[in-house]
């Protein structure tokens, strides 16, 4: 393997669920002491880097200067989730196509090679939506996005979570084909995959659930996934809003069966995110342990 295979984090892990959540500076320390590669940070959800926390040039420069300094590379950017319904609310979209503008601009300026997008509105739908419309405007909204993201050498990254819209399997695999784009990927998460896949969780019926669970999930999304996150599952799902994300070891999935198996779909990194949140201070733990797990699974893999 060429690259590098290479772990982060993402600052927001540290921050859901907590009393007292860390600063950035506590979660640089601790990754850099944790022996990870990079981290994604998180904008005004976590605390830790809003456009407007570092609102020019000189001081993004300055963060990215700090993330260096600890020996880490930035690995990602995700802009507030779900911070506008923009796919019902027509005021809101235009909100969000200026939010939207100021993150891509502070993810380029950072220097990240790819930044999460979400549909903004929670599903599903009302049964008065006109679902074919809504569709439409998520997927030309997207292929604009991808082009401004392209044009500066940006991947957009979609995390399907199933307390979004479009949480279908088949939807899915369709909304990516619809936006066409080499700049417009899945961000495949463990813990989202199994209630897509296999909870069916959020659906409108007729539910899609998968024979195979992720497995088939996996080879409908063979060449769209940009990137992974890895963490454990107990098939459940935190507060009826998605999938667990829980510390790997601490669910019932085949997390290295589901690592080989996406790396078989083609997908080859290099950056790889243990995305443990289980809502609360054992994160530390999780994220100690989970950067060996996943460096062993790794190095097994490429060697």
């Amino acid at each position: 393997m060429a690259n590098k295979q290479k772990i982060f984090m993402g600052s927001w892990c540290f921050t859901f669920g907590m009393a007292h959540p860390p600063s950035l500076d506590t979660v640089l320390h601790v990754l850099e002491g944790f022996g990870y590669d990079g981290i994604a940070l998180g904008a005004k959800f976590t605390g830790h880097a809003a456009p407007d926390q570092f609102p020019d040039t000189a001081s993004r420069k300055k963060l990215v200067e700090k993330v260096k300094s600890h020996g880490l590379e930035i690995a990602g950017y995700a802009p507030d989730p779900y911070c506008f319904p923009w796919a019902t609310d027509p005021d809101a979209s235009k909100q969000y196509e200026r939010y939207f503008g100021e993150c891509l601009k502070m993810a380029h300026e950072i220097g990240s090679p790819g930044m999460r997008v979400d549909p903004g509105s929670f599903g599903p739908l009302p049964r008065e939506t006109d679902y074919n419309a809504v569709w439409d405007h998520v997927v030309t909204t997207f292929q604009k996005q991808a082009k401004m993201a392209a044009d500066i050498g940006i991947t957009l990254l979609w995390e399907p979570e199933t307390g979004q819209i479009f949480v279908k399997p088949s939807e899915i695999v369709k909304l990516v084909n619809d936006v066409g784009s080499d700049h417009f990927k899945i961000n495949y998460d463990f813990g989202h995959a199994q209630a897509i896949s296999v909870l069916a969780h959020n659906q409108v019926q007729p539910f899609e659930k998968l024979e195979n669970g992720q497995f088939d999930y996996i080879k409908m999304l063979k060449g769209k996934i940009g990137d992974v996150g890895i963490n454990d599952n107990d098939n459940n799902t935190y507060e009826n809003l998605f999938g667990t994300h829980l510390g790997i070891g601490r669910g019932v999935l085949e997390v290295e069966k589901i690592f080989n198996a996406i790396v078989d779909s083609g997908f080859e990194g290099p950056w790889w995110a243990c995305d443990a949140i289980p809502m609360g201070p054992v994160v530390w733990e999780d994220a100690y342990t989970g950067v060996f797990r996943i460096r062993e699974m790794l190095d097994k893999r490429f060697g």
